[in-house]
């Protein structure tokens, strides 16, 4: 096989991975079909993984992690990789951790060949991936070293590009893609502070601003447009107005003062002029909604505007008709307007105003991502989520933040969703009989000593175990490659990520040690987070029984595991004892050996697992309709 065909197929198996590993219900029609068919595409997508890693290892990893000086098959094939699997500018990618170490090796080459032309081209690829990671770096590990590093790197290579922005400069670059790269960069530089990744970074402000006057004063001067007269200066000077507007995202999250915000606003006014005038040539490129969307959020934070016009306006945005198109615009509109409405309200003491708008946000939210074919925009969707799962409000008698996380969980990534109710369910089986014995274990349990409220909070807290994950979806289900060591570090992560969640709210703080602690080892000797010490839990009783559903149901489900097939329960039951007091508490083992309850947990893990198919089908149907 050829470079170029083990490129393509890599391609071509990486979209089809993502295809399978979330399927659609369009042409499901009944809850046991469902199940099959998800038995069905991961006994495919185990048989595909495992071509698409040969791939991987024969041919594009060599390359990759090669030291020297590629030759133009190699060149055009990490271009072609780079190109499908990464469109920054519309948030449009798969597997960024992959594609951010494409861009690395072609600027490396670029530079060994001391090639202008190739280094300015590789530079404006190494931005564009550097963008897409450090949105994800940054919801995975928000003000992490690795996410200052990301940024830094990027801003680097912006400012490469930069160094040829005189026009006596731009005069030696030769191409007019490579002079274009350097234009756009002029804008798309300030995309890399989207994500204030310290209280530094408001400093920043006037710097930004700095960057986008030079890049809309470049329309103006006849050296440029002469340089690079095929050009698109409309479209150039939209984006960066646009890109204006839009650093007042979230309430003004990098704190622009009174006199920037002026300046902001009159930039969002000519947006709007722009928008209106040049319709035909920049519909493909944004939605009137989020435009206005923009333009409003500046006339609000200027004071033109008054809190109950400016949210009368963000529900009418909202809720107006979609184009259909799932991309980065629409998404745009089913998530920022949300949290920019919640954060002009006061969380405990919401209108009847507030609670039908937030109660529609939501429901509208989850049927979009129910909806969505689950491709290249679930990066740039999960990032949106992290922001508004920060800000979420409850809204009493409606719905809580329990409630939405598992209702994205089922909308994201139905198998994390079905084994979360199947832990919760095991969890709470095993704490019923553990009760029945020792009750005493329980005294520190929220509920205790009634055992049904015993039960309920294990439930619920066993159920929410797993909510950090709906970070780290992408990497979950990247199959067909091995991961990187820092994906591995993301995955590590999601016990804290989905504890901090939990800690905010005060309905799941108690659910917060059990999310913590499900992978950390009883005798604290392996498993991560590795700072968390179980002898110290609170509720360790509960953290160690939800710890062993975890592994149980994972090791005995066929769906989510693309490298193997399930395990019977007697083969965990030979692994629990193997780890009885290292991995596992010790007192768990004999409700293993009770047939009584062997019987029912095997239940569980049978007709049990295909109940909560049948209750996400109903769920996914019900939406659909």
């Amino acid at each position: 096989m050829l470079l170029r065909e083990a490129a393509e197929k890599y391609v071509e198996l990486s979209t089809w991975i993502r295809e399978l590993s979330s399927p659609q219900i369009v042409n499901i029609y009944d809850a046991t079909s469902y199940r099959k068919e998800y038995l069905t595409h991961f006994r495919i997508i185990r048989s595909i993984a495992q071509v698409k890693t040969d791939l991987m290892e024969v041919y594009l990893r060599p390359v990759l992690e090669s030291d020297y000086i590629l030759s133009e098959e190699e060149l055009s094939v990490l271009r072609y990789l780079r190109g499908s699997l990464l469109d920054a500018y519309v948030m449009d990618n798969m597997d960024t951790p992959f594609i951010y170490r494409v861009a690395r090796r072609l600027l490396e080459d670029a530079e060994r060949k001391q090639d202008k032309k190739a280094v300015l081209r590789s530079l404006d690829d190494f931005v564009m991936a550097a963008y897409a990671y450090l949105a994800m770096v940054r919801r995975v590990h928000p003000y992490s070293d690795s996410a200052l590093k990301c940024k830094e790197k990027g801003l680097r290579a912006a400012n490469r590009i930069l160094e040829y922005l005189p026009v006596e400069m731009l005069e030696t670059v030769s191409g007019d893609s490579a002079r274009e790269a350097v234009l756009i960069n002029s804008r798309y530089i300030t995309t890399l502070f989207e994500y204030p990744l310290s209280d530094d970074d408001a400093v920043l402000t006037e710097s930004i601003l700095q960057l986008l006057r030079r890049a809309l004063s470049l329309k103006d001067i006849p050296e440029y447009r002469s340089l690079v007269p095929d050009f698109d200066w409309v479209y150039h000077e939209f984006r960066t107005l646009h890109y204006f507007s839009v650093m007042t995202i979230f309430h003004n999250s990098y704190g622009f003062n009174q006199e920037q915000l002026e300046e902001i606003n009159e930039k969002a006014k000519q947006l709007l002029e722009i928008w209106e005038r040049e319709y035909e040539h920049l519909k493909d490129y944004n939605s009137t909604e989020t435009i206005q969307f923009a333009a409003t959020r500046c006339a609000y934070l200027v004071g033109e505007i008054d809190k109950d016009a400016y949210q009368d306006k963000l529900i009418e945005l909202a809720v107006s008709p979609r184009s259909g198109r799932y991309n980065a615009d629409e998404m745009q509109r089913i998530t920022s307007i949300p949290i920019e409405y919640m954060l002009t309200v006061d969380p405990d003491n919401l209108t009847e105003k507030d609670k039908g708008a937030l109660a529609t946000f939501y429901k509208e939210l989850v049927r979009y991502i129910h909806r969505m074919p689950k491709l290249g925009h679930l990066s740039f969707l999960l990032t949106e989520l992290a922001f508004l799962l920060e800000h979420f409000i409850e809204i009493d008698g409606v719905i809580d933040f329990e409630t939405m996380c598992m209702e994205l969980l089922a909308a994201i990534h139905p198998p994390t969703y079905i084994h979360s109710l199947s832990v919760a369910d095991l969890s709470t089986c095993l704490a019923r009989h553990l009760f029945r014995k020792h009750p005493q274990m329980f005294a520190n349990t929220p509920g205790y000593p009634d055992i049904d409220a015993v039960a309920d909070h294990v439930w619920h807290a066993a159920a929410c175990h797993d909510i950090g994950k709906l970070f780290i979806v992408e990497t979950i289900i990247t199959y067909g490659r091995a991961l990187y060591d820092r994906e591995f570090d993301w995955i590590r992560c999601h016990p804290e990520a989905g504890a901090k969640f939990l800690s905010m709210r005060e309905k799941t703080k108690d659910y917060a040690d059990v999310a913590l602690g499900h992978h950390r080892w009883y005798d604290g000797k392996d498993g991560y987070p590795e700072a968390y010490n179980p002898a110290k839990a609170k509720d360790r009783v509960v953290v160690d029984i939800v710890a062993c559903a975890d592994c149980l149901d994972a090791a005995t489900d066929n769906v989510g595991r693309s490298y193997k097939k399930g395990k019977e329960l007697d083969d965990f039951i030979v692994e629990l004892k193997g780890g009885s007091g290292t991995r596992y508490a010790p007192f768990l083992l004999e409700f293993f050996e009770d047939e009584e309850i062997y019987d029912e947990l095997k239940d569980l893990l049978d007709s049990g697992r295909n109940d909560k198919y049948r209750h996400t089908y109903t769920i996914l149907e019900k939406v659909m309709r």
